[in-house]
């Protein structure tokens, strides 16, 4: 049985205003915060996110009204 490690786990937080915008791998904190902090300027943020990510971690970005979802296999 093989198990995850959060600490791997990737975000990507997207600036939907700005599509041209440079997106990088960030983990959990820093991408909460960014996310926050374009949320918080009016931004429309969504979080894109690797498998290694917790339910806990997904609930966070939920609570603050920002959207997540599975980065794109493929």
């Amino acid at each position: 049985m093989q198990t995850t490690d959060i600490r791997e786990a990737r975000f990507y937080v997207v600036d939907e205003r700005n599509p041209g915008m440079k997106v990088e791998p960030l983990g959990f904190d820093e991408a909460f915060r960014k996310a926050n902090d374009l949320s918080d300027r009016g931004g429309s943020v969504h979080v894109m996110y690797t498998d290694e990510a917790s339910q806990m971690q997904l609930t966070r970005f939920a609570e603050a009204g920002i959207r997540a979802g599975l980065v794109p296999q493929g």
